[in-house]
């Protein structure tokens, strides 16, 4: 086991093909169990391995106070898994930058409009725009979490919107 020392400076690539192997078994467990396995079971396991400041950036490009860690620590695992070295190279980077400007890690930026300031500066790079589509099918296409976000989940199943909801608008 690593200390948590070791995950808040850069991050070498034989941490992250260790990473990338422990992704990998998980996410093969998780697809074998039919996803039986709870999220929060994964994220207690995965939490301590992902690389510092990651979950941190998810949490500030999708911001929820209504979900844990759990679902945001799934969906970027799966993505160190898949892309360790686009992955290392960006929360290295993004590091970097956050102690140029900042003097400190990413994640022990206090105020949140910071953090975002830095997060706009490479909104464009491969490693931000592939960590948001992993968060964003990780969030908003895990059906468990539907009803945190107010959706009642596909209607066509069920006869369509028009038998189902499209006249419950009381507000207006």
């Amino acid at each position: 086991m690593h200390d948590s020392s070791s995950l808040s400076g850069p991050l070498s690539r034989r941490r992250f093909l260790s990473l990338s192997g422990q992704s990998a078994l998980i996410i093969g467990a998780t697809a074998v169990a039919g996803q039986l396995i709870p999220v929060k079971v994964l994220a207690d396991d995965v939490l301590p391995q992902l690389p510092a400041g990651l979950l941190r950036m998810g949490r500030d490009i999708y911001p929820h106070d209504r979900l844990g860690d759990a679902p945001y620590a799934k969906s970027l695992f799966e993505l160190v898994g898949k892309k360790p070295d686009l992955v290392r190279e960006g929360i290295n980077a993004l590091q970097a930058r956050s102690r140029a400007v900042h003097d400190r890690a990413f994640e022990d930026i206090a105020n949140e409009d910071d953090r975002v300031a830095l997060l706009r500066e490479i909104e464009t790079t491969p490693f931000f725009r592939e960590t948001r589509s992993a968060l964003m099918f990780g969030l908003y296409d895990n059906k468990t979490l539907f009803p945190l976000f107010g959706y009642e989940g596909s209607s066509v199943e069920k006869g369509g919107y028009i038998a189902r909801g499209f006249n419950d608008l009381d507000w207006l």
